[in-house]
Formats: C-alpha cells, sequence, structure tokens
C-alpha cells in the first residue's frame, strides 16, 4: 500500500526563491495555526546542527552513520544520508500537521513567495503541479500565470485561515466508514454474541444501522469462515487477514483496504450503545489525531468506539513491530482526542451471560 502523502496527510510547503521571506513567514503560521505541528526544511547546500568538541559530533567524526542524543524534554536523531523519500512519510505522524520548507521538486501541495523579481514565476517546478496560492511583498499581487489566491506576506492571519481552510477540506472530501466488530468466538457469552438481541433486533444489525447514519458504507468485519452465519450474511464485509490479533484484527483489515478512509469502529457487544453516543463522538472529532475515543474505566481509551484516521494504519505497523497488538495500548502511546466519559455505561462490553442478565433487566425485560 502506497501512502497518499509526503511528509504527512495534512502537509503544506512555502516555496520561493533565497531571501523571499518564506522563514518568517513560517515562524508567524507556526504560532497562528494552533497544531502541533512539524517544521521540515530543505537547505540546497551543507548543514551543520552538531558542535566541534561535543561527544555526539566526536563521533559523528569517527564514522558513526547516525548519532542521537536525547534529554528528559528532548532528542534528535542526526544521519549521515540523504532523506530517504520512503521513510519520511512515516517520521512526522505524531505531529498533527507539517509545515514544510522548500521542497519545490517534491508533490507537497504548495504555496509561493514571490522574490522580488517575481523570477520563481518561471520555474519550471510548477509546470506540472500548479500552487494553491501565492504570497508576495505587496498588498496588490503581480500579474500571476495561476488562477489562484494571492495573500500580502504581512498578512500572516489569511495565509493561515487558507491553510486551515484547505486542510479542513481534506477532512471534508475523506470518507468516514463504518465498521462492525463480530470476529470474536464469543467463548465467554457461550453463544454468538453478534445475534444476541436485547429488545431492538441483532446486536449486529442494530450497530449496523446506528452507524449507517453517519457513515457513507457500513460493513461488518469477521473472519471468512462467518460470512454466512447469522447476523452477517447478506450485510457488506471485510474479513480478518491478520488473524489471532482479536479486534485488531478487523481494524486492520479494514484499514488496509480502504485506507484513505476514517473508520467509525464499534463492537457489536455493545448494547447501550445508542445515537447520542455517536453523535458526541463525531462532534468531539480531532482529524489531525491518529484516532478520537472515549475515556473508560480508569480514563483508559476505550478502543471499540472509536474513529480511526488514515495515519492510523503505518502506526498499527510500527506497533506490530515491536509487539503490540493491543488497540488500547495503541490509543494510550499514540496522540488521541480523548473525550470525557459517558455516563450510564454505555460503551461496557457485554461478555458474560450474567452481564446480559443485568442489561436485559435494566431495559425492563
Amino acid at each position: 500500500m502506497a501512502l497518499s502523502w509526503t511528509f504527512h496527510p495534512y502537509e503544506i510547503a512555502l516555496v520561493g526563491y533565497q531571501n523571499s521571506g518564506k522563514t518568517t513567514l513560517a515562524a508567524r503560521l507556526v504560532s497562528l495555526l494552533n497544531l502541533d505541528l512539524a517544521y521540515i526544511k530543505r537547505d540546497a547546500h551543507r548543514f551543520d546542527m552538531d558542535k566541534p568538541g561535543k561527544d555526539t559530533h566526536t563521533l559523528a567524526e569517527a564514522g558513526a552513520a547516525a548519532v542521537f542524543i536525547s534529554d528528559p524534554r528532548h532528542r534528535a536523531l542526526l544521519r549521515n544520508q540523504p532523506l530517504d523519500p520512503l521513510m519520511a512519510s512515516l517520521d512526522f505522524l505524531e505531529n498533527d500537521a507539517a509545515l514544510v520548507e522548500g521542497h519545490k521538486q517534491s508533490a507537497v501541495p504548495k504555496i509561493v513567495v514571490l522574490d522580488p523579481e517575481l523570477t520563481i514565476l518561471d520555474d519550471e517546478a510548477f509546470r506540472s503541479q500548479l500552487p494553491l496560492a501565492v504570497v508576495g511583498p505587496a498588498g496588490k499581487g503581480p500579474k500571476l500565470p495561476w488562477s489562484v489566491p494571492y495573500f500580502c506576506r504581512d498578512d500572516a492571519q489569511a495565509v493561515a485561515a487558507f491553510i486551515c481552510d484547505y486542510w479542513d477540506s481534506l477532512t471534508a472530501k475523506r470518507p468516514l466508514l463504518g465498521l462492525v466488530l463480530t470476529g470474536g468466538k464469543s467463548t465467554r457469552m457461550g453463544t454468538d454474541k453478534a445475534v444476541l438481541d436485547y429488545g431492538q433486533g441483532q446486536e449486529t444489525r442494530r450497530v449496523y444501522a446506528l452507524l449507517e447514519t453517519v457513515c457513507s458504507q457500513v460493513f461488518v468485519s469477521c473472519r471468512a469462515e462467518q460470512a454466512d452465519w447469522p447476523g452477517r450474511a447478506g450485510l457488506p464485509q471485510i474479513h480478518d487477514r491478520l488473524l489471532d490479533k482479536g479486534p485488531l484484527s478487523g481494524i486492520l483489515a479494514a484499514l488496509d483496504q480502504h485506507p484513505g478512509a476514517s473508520w467509525l469502529v464499534a463492537a457489536c457487544d455493545l448494547p447501550r450503545l445508542n445515537d447520542e453516543v455517536i453523535q458526541t463522538l463525531l462532534k468531539g472529532r480531532n482529524p489531525f489525531k491518529f484516532a478520537t475515543a472515549f475515556k473508560g474505566h480508569q480514563d483508559l481509551p476505550e478502543p471499540l468506539c472509536t474513529i480511526y484516521e488514515p495515519k492510523a494504519l503505518p502506526r498499527f505497523y510500527q506497533f506490530l513491530a515491536v509487539g503490540i497488538d493491543c488497540p488500547r495500548k495503541f490509543l494510550i502511546n499514540s496522540p488521541i482526542a480523548l473525550l470525557d466519559p459517558l455516563p450510564g455505561e454505555r460503551l461496557t462490553n457485554v461478555n458474560r451471560p450474567e452481564e446480559r442478565q443485568e442489561v436485559l433487566h435494566g431495559f425492563g425485560r
């Protein structure tokens, strides 16, 4: 699966010739965008971030290909090699967005910052990819070869608003799909939880209909051998590919099948789940994070009524690489939007017959 971004799903580059004011504008945008931003700069010449006499400099001069240093608040990694275009798409995912300076030849969406002579307007880099906007030193822009917005460089607030609107448009274009997790073995319940009825029909179909009200398409997640089982037959399905990983098997299969979508994931064993929960989750959604989830027991995130964003897919695989296959641990150790807990045990899983009887009693049956 090829990722659709260069550095980050939300990225934008300021490109311009030397002394055009890119860095000054970038510094003002960082304070105005109000996001956890990564700043990525390309220097056409050699740069040195280390200082002679420091241990890291001594080891780099001795031939270390990578030098890493950290303190309680910072970390820095210097590699004696050029940017890896494949791995660059993974380096900044913990940030909300990426503000890039330079990288004119890349596919990153660009804002052109004019030089006094306007020579950048003739740059061949923009023949195949038009810029999103142009920034210049004057209040009124020159005649441009493209029909794009023009902003005065001093009006950084207007540029910031344009960038926010552009990133919001990316979110609006991204489909929100629904996934009902039904692939468990229901060992503790002793019967298939997907077909239990708490008074509103089979739980799988109830949750499916609930997600249909807010998602452009909904799928049932199950193992291939469960495709024709009650509660699943006849509904659109995504089958687990990575088996024996619990709920992560279903979540990964969905993210893999539609990597450009956001996913509203809900388990089939949440009988108190209702429209109020779903609307609260959508209202609190932060698409710049890996996911949006509610606080649950001990204020830990609840992973089975959660919106997962596209950048969660490579993050999940990174966690798998270090032996973590628990969606809750993924959420605990990732920047997410964590919403206040809901009253009434709305997201409490029902796994045992006695728990089911408690719910039925509470529902008046």
